[in-house]
């Protein structure tokens, strides 16, 4: 038998071979993609890779296996019995179109197919060429700035990238990251190559990082500075957060607020501490409202050396008093010069309550051009956030536009803290709750309108509880959330951290309003995408964990409404209650374009996900007959899973079914042959590592094929600790779900774009799928130690650099170059596998003998053993291909 073609379709993740044979059936392909896979496709696509402390372009290699024969669409006629998508040609030939388990995209080249014998009965090995004719762009990295901009600096600062890559590779999401500072006449670069773990608010966040000197000579001018980052991935092309390439600073006191991805991060730098400091009002109750210039002080110490009562007794005296000061800010950077300068000043609260903001009565023309104006509670008190309390009271606009709330409690009630029309607020250490008897009460804490496409809040590190409002309204849109506490629903372009308060902690929650979601409106904060929400500790929610929002086709620039890039990884989703929403659902109820996005490392546990269902509501017969979804180049990798839920052409729609009865079709169904164009969803396409234990759904709305690595069972028993969740008992919520010794969850996973669990636990690969780890890693003990991890089987894991006893290590990179990449096991250890994972592998070593000294040139040489040793269970040989020195390890009997 010979194959006469073998390409690529448009849709890019369907192989359709042609070759001489005769009709067969299911039965008839045997390509084992969860063993050794039949059919392997080899592709190369250009990228980068890491070197010398940057991303180089480089090709990187992929293998793509085949993973099922295709069905044909369901026959209305004949639904529950699949047919073999093949086509006999009538000469002697068939075509087969087969599901790959990735995408090939439109920029791949050198396709070839690598075939083991019996992939189809009768078929022998051999290999051909594939051609590609995928019309699929690769994905871009997904990136969000994680810190709030507009921040003074004196010296130094660090900026903060957290980023996601659909192609990650071990965990590392992208090759690199070069951040760009300039003044908009020097610019300073930095890379970073590797991720780092963030605890800047008081939380453990994976990012790339990158420290400035903008001292160093040529030293950058004081004002605003424009940060940019440039992303590299593994595979694809680079995105930058300035798309355009021109760094321009034109409008750059605002472009920092833009809810899009491709925004800079804006810094306002002050090295001689008089741009932006020397503001400081202490404010106490039992001051005065009558304001004076000369409450303005240049530090905390001479405020608080002012007199009692010649002190600003409120805010809006205090602001009055910064407009008298008139102090000037000089036009730099591309900014235009401003009067009466409140930029930067801190306004400090004595310990105690606030009753308001004051009633003194604004002049128009303070300015907060550039930053902030602050409002913080007594640094030098214990507990500023819970002995500093700011209380909402006459609606006076405060007149400026920026704001930052930090170290003090908010209690809101029946007015707003407004300042003017066009208003940014960032929370920091904050506690908003309502005023006693006032808990429930819906009115806003904060009125603050933005132009559209802006997004016109930060919270960090606060929480936002007993109130009948949250982290989300009309005029409140979030760019950042992170590591906040909330107990009713927190919308952001990204959110980052934090959890959901349960309802015995905050008892003014009765509905189910209480899940986390990210904006995503185009008539409110713009066609958002890029939106993130990861490590959150979602246990005890009622309601959704993920409301999807689509952008309008117009805004996407597609042929359908758009959900794409959206990321929701590393959270903890624990349902309690009786609400019938699953988890989140995407497409199930209108037409839509669902691409690009990743749903990564989360625990699903007592609900269902509606993973990208094609299930829209039709109204019309015509649209029963042609409403459809598409999704392309998802990714879905290392989940938990209590049910997986998808629908397609399969499934007996009864909305579509009551629509044809209604309009007067001859013979009408509920089935939908045209929903063919998520098929990627429901044969696993860019899924790998995922477990269903399947709980809950009996098996109804099963995959075609799960993802490599995957498993979706019925009735499976996690054996978390304590399961609190509605498939639990108690079904009280705030259960314990570290997976137990011998979980079939451990060791799956090989790929992520986290590098940590919801708790900050580091990984290692092989790791733990979900948002929780086993237990952390040990490290490596004498020969006769014994290793009792928490996974249950032996676990002497190595991160690091690993060296002969007396060896010398020199590299130019300034890192050890003796590496050790894989896990130890005893000279006669047993393989264990789960899936068809390794659990004790071995991966890129080089080895030096005891006395060895290594000299390492640009790509590394290893002196190799001049004697026997054992790695794992067996003793080298040393083997020569193509110039490359290898060693072969041959397993004892």
């Amino acid at each position: 038998m010979t194959i006469l073609n073998a390409a690529i379709e448009a849709n890019g993740w369907v192989l359709r071979i042609t070759l001489t044979a005769t009709p067969g059936s299911f039965a008839s392909y045997a390509l084992t993609p969860d063993a050794i896979p039949k059919l392997s496709l080899v592709s190369n696509h250009p990228g980068y890779a890491p070197a010398g402390g940057t991303a180089t372009a480089t090709t990187l290699a992929r293998s793509i296996i085949a993973t099922k024969p295709l069905r044909k669409p369901v026959n209305p006629l004949s639904p529950t019995t699949p047919v073999l998508d093949e086509t006999d040609n009538g000469d002697g030939s068939i075509t087969v179109r087969l599901a790959l388990s990735d995408w090939i995209h439109a920029t791949d080249t050198g396709l070839a197919l690598t075939m083991l014998a019996g992939w189809r009965t009768g078929e022998a090995a051999g290999t051909t060429p594939v051609g590609n004719g995928s019309t699929v762009a690769a994905a871009m990295p997904i990136m969000r700035w994680a810190d709030v901009p507009y921040q003074r600096a004196t010296g130094p600062f660090t900026l903060e990238l957290t980023v996601f890559s659909h192609h990650p590779q071990g965990l590392a999401p992208v090759a690199g990251v070069r951040f760009r500072v300039t003044d908009g006449t020097t610019t300073r670069t930095a890379w970073a190559t590797a991720q780092t773990s963030s605890t800047r608010y008081d939380d453990s966040v994976s990012v790339y990082a990158a420290t400035i000197d903008p001292v160093a000579a040529p030293g950058l001018t004081a004002g605003l500075l424009r940060c940019d980052a440039e992303v590299y991935p593994w595979l694809g092309a680079m995105r930058s957060t300035d798309p355009a390439g021109s760094a321009s600073m034109s409008g750059l006191n605002f472009a920092g607020y833009a809810s899009k991805a491709e925004a800079p991060f804006v810094v306002g730098y002050d090295p001689a501490g008089t741009r932006y400091g020397g503001q400081v009002l202490f404010i106490d109750p039992a001051g005065t409202a009558t304001a004076v210039a000369a409450m303005v002080a240049n530090d905390l110490a001479a405020a608080r050396a002012i007199a009692s009562a010649s002190r600003p007794r409120d805010i809006t005296t205090a602001i009055q008093a910064l407009y008298l000061a008139n102090r000037g800010l000089a036009a730099a950077n591309g900014g235009t010069a401003a009067v009466r300068s409140a930029d930067g000043a801190r306004l400090v609260l004595a310990a105690g309550n606030h009753a308001g903001v004051g009633t003194t009565t604004i002049t128009t023309g303070a300015s907060s051009s550039e930053l902030g104006v602050i409002i913080e509670g007594d640094p030098d008190d214990p507990a500023p956030r819970a002995n500093c309390v700011l209380a909402t009271g006459t609606a006076t606009g405060l007149k400026v536009n920026r704001l930052i709330l930090r170290s003090l409690t908010l209690e809101t009630g029946t007015t707003s803290l407004a300042s003017t029309a066009q208003a940014y607020f960032w929370l920091d250490n904050v506690e908003v709750r309502g005023k006693s008897g006032q808990e429930t009460n819906s009115v806003a804490p904060i009125t603050a309108a933005t132009p559209a496409a802006a997004a016109n809040l930060a919270a960090t590190r606060s929480r936002w509880w007993k109130s009948g409002t949250a982290f989300r309204g009309t005029t409140l849109r979030f760019g950042l959330l992170r590591n906040c506490e909330f107990s009713r629903r927190a919308e952001g372009v990204c959110i980052l951290g934090g959890r959901l308060i349960p309802a015995t902690e905050d008892a003014t929650v009765t509905n189910a309003e209480n899940g986390a979601g990210h904006w995503n409106s185009t008539s409110d904060i713009g066609a958002v995408e890029d939106s993130v929400v990861a490590g959150v500790d979602l246990r005890s929610v009622k309601g959704r964990v993920w409301v999807i929002t689509s952008a309008s086709a117009a805004a996407a620039g597609t042929t359908l409404p758009s959900i794409r890039r959206a990321v929701f990884a590393n959270n903890l989703c624990e349902r309690i209650g009786a609400d019938p929403q699953p988890f989140f659902s995407a497409g199930e109820d209108g037409s839509a374009v669902m691409s690009y996005n990743i749903i990564e490392g989360n625990s699903f546990i007592g609900e269902r996900c509606n993973l990208f269902y094609s299930d829209p509501v039709p109204t019309t017969v015509a649209e029963a007959n042609g409403q459809l979804n598409v999704a392309i180049g998802n990714r879905v990798a290392n989940n938990s899973f209590d049910w997986a839920a998808t629908k397609h052409d399969a499934f007996n729609d009864p909305t579509t079914l009551a629509v044809r009865t209604s309009g007067g079709v001859a013979g009408p169904t509920g089935y939908r042959p045209q929903m063919v164009e998520t098929w990627s969803i429901t044969y696993g396409v860019g899924w790998e590592a995922n477990h269903d234990f399947g709980r809950l759904g009996g098996g109804n709305f099963a995959f075609e094929y799960f993802g490599r690595r995957s498993v979706q069972a019925v009735g499976g028993v996690p054996g978390w600790p304590a399961d609190r969740s509605n498939a639990g008992s108690p079904t009280t919520g705030g259960g314990s779900y570290k997976p137990p010794p011998g979980s079939v969850l451990l060791g799956r996973g090989l790929r992520a774009s986290i590098d940590r669990d919801l708790g900050g636990t580091t990984r290692m690969v092989p790791f733990t799928v979900g948002s929780v780890e086993s237990g952390a890693a040990v490290t490596l003990a004498p020969g006769k130690a014994r290793s009792n991890s928490l996974a249950g089987p032996v676990a002497l894991g190595w991160r690091g650099t690993l060296v002969a006893a007396q060896g010398r290590s020199s590299s130019r990179s300034g890192s050890a170059a003796i590496h050790w990449g894989g896990s130890l096991a005893p000279a006669r250890g047993h393989l264990a596998q789960v899936g068809s994972a390794a659990l004790l592998g071995l991966g890129q070593v080089t080895i030096a003998a005891l006395s060895a000294r290594l000299a390492t040139r640009d790509a590394g040489t290893a002196v190799l053993p001049d004697q026997p040793f054992e790695l794992l269970f067996g003793s080298p040989r040393l083997v020569r291909i193509a110039g490359e020195v290898r060693v072969q390890f041959v397993p004892h009997d």
